[in-house]
């Protein structure tokens, strides 16, 4: 089939093999898993939602920000759904104030503001309506009578009630008598427990360069930076990785349970500006590659600064693909590969370099290609092994 006759979206993918500055190894099969909800709270299956948002109070389930997702449970409905979000999407406190993604944790009572023409949402707003209560451990819960007492106060709960170890949905007769507890409500009734028994946190000071950019903690956390932005995550080793504007680089950190781990970004700024050596790797004629707007010659290394670029391939008979890199490494191959099977996607990589072959689906919607996903161009530790003779300063 001629698949200059056809209306399709342009995917290619971004697999690329990054060596970090300092060559530090990752946490390896110890570290924690982000954004994986193994179970949900009520029957209900999680659907994807096409439909209009409503201004219910939700219980975010998930938040994978690798798939640019969030799952939550409305408590009017008590459906359980699945929208996207982007770099658009303006994450809030309950006073309307911008704040770090980081904090919209499984467990956290939101209200999902409208789409954007893209399908994704324009805001993630924690609820001025409910009542937060962090690190209860005065707690007795009566799981006969659906009660919970907190000190001299009791609530009461129904069989819906979201319950969070980490990122995995649980019962609420897993939680024990010495665990530490987030617990979430709406006047007398409890809505949600997170059990945040052996937590750290990490407190990013001196951000002013990096404020606005995005930092990676571990594999599966992403986030944008704020001014003195402050985390909750599993007591472990992280890499956390930054870059923005020509600075960056990797600092690897230990996290122990109730204490707070200082990270001072102004370290990171010494020795910069710094560069990747870029290349956008193409076999086939007619496509066209633009970063930051502006053409540049596929299959050449460019010399690109570390932070955040917007890339742009074009090709005859396919929709506009639009993406925002996030690069942090001495060098990069981008392989952009074009199909018109529908299928899963499938991905290889080789030293030095990576390719991945994503399949399109056909169709005659191109709004979706206009939307900005990110791609996180940092460091894949499990495969520095694999590199041979490759060292950054």
């Amino acid at each position: 089939m001629n698949i200059r006759s056809k209306i399709m979206k342009l995917t290619c993918a971004l697999i690329v093999l990054m060596l970090s500055m300092t060559m530090l190894v990752g946490c390896g099969e110890n570290e924690p898993h982000f954004g994986k909800t193994k179970a949900l709270p009520t029957s209900n299956s999680t659907e994807n939602s096409d439909s209009k948002v409503d201004n219910n109070i939700c219980i975010i389930q998930e938040l994978n920000m690798i798939e640019e997702t969030i799952t939550v449970y409305n408590t009017v409905t008590t459906r359980t759904l699945r929208y996207k979000y982007s770099l658009a999407t303006q994450f809030l406190d309950k006073y309307g104030s911008e704040s770090s993604s980081l904090n919209f944790t499984p467990g956290t009572a939101v209200v999902l503001g409208d789409k954007l023409k893209s399908n994704a949402l324009s805001s993630i707003k924690m609820s001025d309506k409910t009542w937060t209560q962090t690190g209860v451990t005065n707690y007795t819960i009566n799981k006969d009578a659906h009660k919970i007492s907190i000190g001299s106060a009791t609530y009461s709960y129904t069989d819906n009630i979201c319950v969070y170890s980490g990122n995995e949905s649980v019962s609420i007769l897993s939680i024990g008598e010495n665990d530490t507890l987030t617990i979430v409500g709406k006047d007398s009734g409890v809505l949600s427990i997170a059990v945040t028994t052996g937590h750290g946190y990490i407190q990013f000071v001196n951000t002013a360069n990096f404020d606005g950019s995005m930092v990676q903690i571990g594999s599966y956390i992403f986030a944008k930076i704020t001014p003195d932005l402050l985390t909750e995550v599993p007591e472990g080793s992280y890499d956390v990785t930054v870059a923005n504007n020509g600075y960056g680089g990797t600092i690897k950190c230990d996290v122990k349970k109730g204490e707070i781990t200082v990270i001072d970004l102004g370290n990171v700024e010494r020795g910069g500006p710094k560069t990747c050596q870029l290349t956008f790797v193409v076999s086939m004629p007619g496509v066209t590659v633009y970063l930051d707007g502006n053409p540049v010659n596929a299959n050449e290394t460019l010399t690109v600064p570390y932070g955040v670029h917007n890339v742009k391939v074009t090709a005859t008979g396919f929709n506009d693909w639009n993406k925002i890199l996030y690069v942090n490494s001495a060098s990069a191959k981008i392989a952009i590969d074009l199909s018109d099977e529908s299928s899963t996607s499938n991905s290889t990589s080789g030293n030095n370099s990576s390719s991945t072959k994503k399949n399109s689906t056909n169709t005659s919607n191109s709004s979706s290609s206009s939307s900005k996903d990110l791609d996180y161009l940092s460091t894949l530790s499990n495969m520095i092994g694999t590199l041979t003779g490759n060292k950054s300063d």
